[in-house]
């Protein structure tokens, strides 16, 4: 039997990962509030070093200088889970901005498969990987955990503000470089009436909304989009 979305009504665990402190809800608002049993797993979630000078996205967002910024993230993301339903999982990944050397895909792979490892998700969802380069690194490293552990009900997510309609050339763009490596994409949807959150959750991320420069409401306008991804035969 397929599993779908709209089996998370019914029952089944969901673990959704997220690259930054907002992507999952601000991607995945309605999903996550239609699942009975959601966790959130954000990748890079770490405190910046003390001595670290102020990214200039945080700087974008209004955090002041000597602020513990990622604190203050994690708090608008707990706020937003909460009110959800879901449960917050933080990784301790430094966000681009903010580490000085390169990313360690294979630190991040097993960050994700021990998560599955602990969560045991019937449905594991992951971005597509849009434009940011740790959104492309996430979604990597979501690839090649779902196939170490042999995931046969794994989904990806679009990622908003950045798959929004006059972008949307972007997402098609990246579902065919995917494509073309062997993985196949069936769009999957919500029950109709499901599919779109009431962005009281997207509101809980004021100092996101400031650096995007859009409102709650603008990014709830275009609908939240999700393939069930099926890997190649080895």
């Amino acid at each position: 039997m397929t599993r779908t979305l709209a089996d998370l009504r019914s029952g089944g665990r969901l673990l959704v990962i997220s690259p930054h402190l907002d992507d999952a809800v601000l991607s995945c608002e309605a999903l996550l509030k239609f699942s009975r049993d959601a966790h959130v797993l954000t990748v890079f979630g770490g405190d910046a070093p003390a001595d670290a000078p102020l990214a200039e996205w945080d700087r974008q967002c209004g955090f002041p200088a000597g602020v513990n910024v990622m604190e203050a993230r994690r708090a608008e993301d707990s706020r937003a889970l909460t009110g959800l339903g879901a449960v917050p999982l933080w990784g301790n990944e430094l966000q681009e901005g903010y580490r000085t050397d390169a990313a360690n895909l294979e630190r991040i792979t097993s960050l994700i498969t021990a998560t599955i490892d602990s969560i045991a998700p019937t449905h594991f969802l992951f971005p597509l990987g849009l434009k940011h380069h740790d959104h492309l690194l996430v979604a990597a490293a979501c690839g090649i955990a779902a196939r170490e552990r042999a995931l046969t009900t794994s989904f990806v997510y679009a990622e908003r503000p950045y798959a929004q309609a006059k972008e949307f050339a972007v997402v098609r763009k990246r579902i065919r470089e995917l494509s073309t490596g062997g993985a196949g994409f069936s769009p999957d949807r919500l029950p109709r009436g499901e599919r779109r959150g009431d962005r009281s959750a997207l509101r809980c991320y004021p100092s996101q909304l400031r650096g995007l420069r859009m409102s709650a409401f603008r990014i709830g306008i275009f609908r939240e989009r999700y393939w069930r991804i099926s890997w190649p035969n080895k």
